[in-house]
């Protein structure tokens, strides 16, 4: 013992933890008199270790004396942190001894023992916290207050009230609080009463809006107008939260402009122009929440805020779900940007009174405008919307054609698959594509054939849409037209239809995937080997493995994530050879293909201390898995050393975890 308490004043940090993990399994008195100290050390490591074997080898009643004396070492926070760290976790069995020992002049101590029994949540505390309430030390109080609002206990709930209206603004602000979280409805009068104090409105808001109760909007909405800004904007959120917590929209309506009239909608535009994005999505739902025509023409100006946009789109969708009609009149701008809002706007609402305004888009100078039109014309579901939509399949703009296809494919009720076949076969390559997709879309099994014999098309964007809409039908035929894809002279094709087959998990095409891992194009060869991946046969583990020799980085690196998919022994041994590569793209990748595999710790231990901080993070992220024993000591070690942060943050959350 003599020889360890001198090595735990060691200049080696591992020297001192080595030390420290000799006292493991061997309890005594004098151990944890040793320990104690450790839990004094500069090391994180070293406290870490003591904490562990006094938390696993002692009763409580054995060490909780030291650990409470190292609260008060006030030249050394890592000993009183390590000190309240373990105390926290005893929980309930540290309770008694805490509650003892809160007898002492120390103030910073008091505190802490009120920091700790909070976080307990233990009533039998609930004396000292409420006896708390009163001592010397303002931050005593206010930590009793606080934590008493944790505990949630209505016991405490008359002493909070109490102390809330002795308007003492140290205490009273914490005891708003705690009214709020506990939730006991006989805080509510307590509060109403101390609105008319301004140094407290704040925090009284803040608990008001915790219990959303409708009899008191009235006393909230009033200071919307209040004379300090902080208090209209708080005013603002809270009466957002009575809302979310099922307040009726009419009601919150009512309230507000009963109080203010008219001029509410001036009221809720001004906030909702305030800098504080809280403020404003707030005071943008309230607009909303009117359901006010005036409110209109500042909500599609605050639209231009990209940042709000999304906000102003949910208040409009308010006003016009009961009026869809007053939405009508703001199509007529001249801004693209308005107008494709408005369409978005319109089409979340999707009414029949929209019909003919949506039609009239379809043919609308900007683009996204007539890709927002169809799209939100088939929400409707009026059938009479294909013909004028069928004309957006050879727009100028691809995007505007693939609104069109989904378009269609959500009016699928009232489409004739027959005529869509025989256009396949149109002079226009660009209406053979869309409807091959569109085919795909609406899943037109019968239309399979018709779909595999537009394979030899001429046009390679016609060719493409086949793969894609084959992929989405996922029949045995759509698998055999895939595979006669693979031999398509483009390569983009050839990949298309590799990955296809790879998600589908298409059966029997894994000897042709094989074939093309000796494609001359790379980009055919990385889809050929993640398709094999995806199927996961172990028969094609070997093949895989050849291509590790690939000249190309991004096929080795393919094929080294899909063998970690496969599996099994041989792909195991190959991908421990690969952790030896020069490239670091290569190595890292190893690293982390090897994670589902047993028995791997010893091999990547080494990359811990890799030259490259990416690779060091590859092997902490695989080994914090699994970090016990020698791993643990390891990571533990490097926490130690390591200078970049990022390194530091995945270690910490790996010991964490």
């Amino acid at each position: 013992m003599q020889e360890l308490e001198k090595l735990l004043d060691n200049e080696d940090v591992e020297v001192r933890r080595e030390a420290v993990e000799r006292l493991r399994g061997n309890p005594s008195d004098t151990s944890i008199g040793l320990l104690l100290k450790a839990m004094k050390d500069v090391s994180w490591r070293v406290r870490k270790t003591a904490v562990d074997i006094l938390l696993g080898e002692y009763p409580v009643e054995a060490y909780i004396g030291g650990l409470i004396a190292l609260l008060y070492l006030d030249d050394n926070a890592g000993a009183r942190n390590s000190a309240i760290e373990t105390l926290i976790k005893l929980d309930k069995k540290a309770t008694s001894f805490l509650i003892e020992a809160f007898n002492t002049q120390n103030r910073d101590v008091r505190k802490f023992i009120i920091d700790v029994l909070g976080e307990f949540k233990d009533k039998r505390s609930l004396p000292l916290m409420l006896d708390a309430l009163k001592d010397e030390d303002d931050n005593v109080r206010a930590s009793a207050v606080e934590h008493l609002g944790k505990i949630g206990e209505p016991a405490v709930v008359n002493a909070l009230i109490e102390i809330l209206e002795s308007g003492d603004l140290w205490t009273a602000y914490p005891a708003a609080d705690a009214l709020g979280r506990i939730g006991d409805r006989r805080a509510i009068p307590s509060l109403i009463k101390t609105l008319s104090i301004k140094t407290l409105r704040e925090p009284v808001l803040k608990a008001l809006g915790r219990f959303s109760a409708p009899e008191t909007l009235k006393h909230i909405v009033p200071l919307l107008e209040d004379s300090s800004k902080t208090i209209q904007e708080e005013a603002v959120k809270t009466i957002k939260s009575f809302y979310h917590s099922g307040v009726r929209e009419e009601l919150i309506a009512e309230e507000m402009r009963k109080f203010f009239g008219n001029r509410i909608i001036d009221i809720l535009v001004s906030h909702a122009w305030s800098n504080k994005p809280d403020v404003r999505i707030s005071a943008i739902l309230l607009l909303g929440l009117m359901k006010d025509e005036r409110a209109l023409a500042p909500l599609l100006e605050l639209s231009l805020e990209e940042d709000l946009a999304e906000d102003v789109k949910r208040a409009l969708v308010f006003i016009g779900k009961d009026k869809p009609e007053v939405i009508l009149p703001l199509f007529d701008t001249v801004s693209p940007y308005q107008k494709r809002f408005i369409c978005s706007v319109a089409g979340e609402l999707a009414s029949p009174a929209f019909y003919d305004m949506f039609e009239k888009q379809l043919t609308d100078d900007d683009g996204h405008v007539r890709r927002l039109a169809a799209l939100s014309l088939s929400r409707i579901g009026d059938m009479r919307a294909i013909t004028p939509i069928k004309n957006l399949l050879s727009d100028i703009y691809e995007d505007v054609q693939e609104a069109a296809v989904i378009a269609l494919s959500n009016l699928k009720a009232g489409l004739a698959v027959d005529e869509f076949v025989r256009t396949l076969s149109d002079r226009n390559p660009v209406l053979r594509k869309n409807f091959v997709l569109l085919l795909g879309e609406i899943g037109a099994v019968e239309a399979v054939h018709a779909i595999g014999f537009a394979l030899k098309d001429d046009d390679i964007n016609v060719r493409h849409a086949v793969v894609r809409a084959l992929s989405m039908i996922k029949t045995d035929d759509s698998i055999k037209y895939l595979t006669l894809a693979l031999t398509d002279e483009n390569p983009d094709i050839r990949a298309s239809a590799a990955l296809s087959l790879g998600s589908i998990k298409g059966k029997g095409v894994s000897e042709s995937l094989v074939l093309l891992l000796t494609d001359p194009d790379d980009a055919v060869r990385v889809a050929a080997v993640k398709a094999l991946g995806e199927l996961g046969e172990k028969n094609t583990a070997g093949n895989l493995i050849r291509v590790l020799s690939d000249p190309n980085g991004f096929v080795v690196t393919a094929a080294i994530e899909s063998l970690s998919k496969i599996g099994g022994e041989s792909a195991r041994d190959a991908l421990i050879n690969m952790l030896f590569s020069e490239d670091k793209e290569i190595k890292r990748t190893s690293i982390k293909a090897l994670a589902p595999f047993e028995g791997i710790e010893d091999k990547l231990l080494p990359y811990l201390n890799d030259d490259d901080w990416a690779t060091r993070i590859a092997a902490v992220e695989v080994l914090g898995t699994r970090a016990a024993g020698n791993v643990k000591v390891e990571l533990e070690r490097l926490l130690d050393k390591e200078d970049d942060p990022i390194v530091r943050k995945a270690i910490e959350e790996s010991l964490n975890d």
